[in-house]
């Protein structure tokens, strides 16, 4: 594969989320600033590349490794509920005004913080089902027609199928197999059990890999920016307030 092939980057769902997405409050130097940087959109040109059977990553050298063994339950999807179980439960439970906030660190600082930032729990989320052998990469979700509204999910491969799991809500796409996000997208049908905001939130799809054992991986830690405490505190009724459209 070469870059021009596929659509990634800031810039795949148009100008204002390419504004609001390179504002985003990790750290410019950060992990978190490459997975965007490298996210490719899910579209019909992308779905074969993206659709493959994955290679898991050796995972027992990381941090999390022996605390992760704890989620293993008597199969994958019973695996995978534990752990979304538990990352959701952190989610609920978290009660910190956003000015004082954390963002971005490894996998561990998050967990001992705790978090209620979907991206940063969705690279918690990963590692941990990663590292009970559950190959897991993260999906950005857009919804196209609102400003603001995104938010990062994972994607677990199991049962030899790809399937949509998300580590603030908890939920688990199945139904008879994992159902995927490229599933899901053809088939609407698929999100008449949620919200009208989750639903809204499949409008546009790119999914990053992310190696959690990359020497190169930068986990420095970042409070929120200014950008992101205007948002935050404003009341923007799904509309772009801050020029991101002009």
């Amino acid at each position: 594969m070469t870059d021009n092939i596929f659509k990634k980057g800031y810039a795949i769902f148009g100008k204002p989320y390419e504004i609001m997405l390179k504002n985003d409050l990790h750290d410019i130097r950060s992990i978190d600033h490459e997975l965007i940087k490298n996210m490719i959109l899910l579209d019909e040109d992308s779905f074969k590349f993206l659709y493959y059977k994955p290679i898991n990553i050796d995972m027992i050298e990381h941090e999390l490794y022996q605390f992760s063994q704890k989620f293993k339950g008597k199969n994958d999807k019973e695996s995978i509920k534990n752990v979304l179980d538990y990352t959701s439960d952190i989610a609920n439970k978290y009660d910190v005004d956003f000015k004082d906030m954390l963002f971005g660190g490894t996998e561990k600082e998050i967990l001992e913080r705790g978090t209620d930032w979907c991206s940063d729990m969705a690279r918690v989320g990963s590692v941990l089902l990663r590292c009970l052998g559950i190959p897991c990469r993260m999906i950005n979700l857009f919804n196209l027609d609102k400003a603001y509204n995104a938010h990062v999910a994972g994607e677990a491969f199991y049962e030899n199928h790809y399937g949509v799991i998300d580590f603030i809500y908890g939920y688990q796409f199945y139904d008879d197999k994992p159902v995927n996000t490229y599933e899901i997208t053809k088939n609407k049908d698929y999100l008449n059990n949620y919200s009208e905001y989750y639903q809204g939130l499949f409008k546009g799809i790119a999914i990053n890999e992310y190696n959690p054992m990359d020497r190169n991986n930068n986990y420095i830690v970042s409070k929120p920016n200014e950008y992101y405490l205007k948002l935050i505190y404003s009341n923007h009724n799904d509309k772009w307030f801050m020029g991101e459209d002009k």
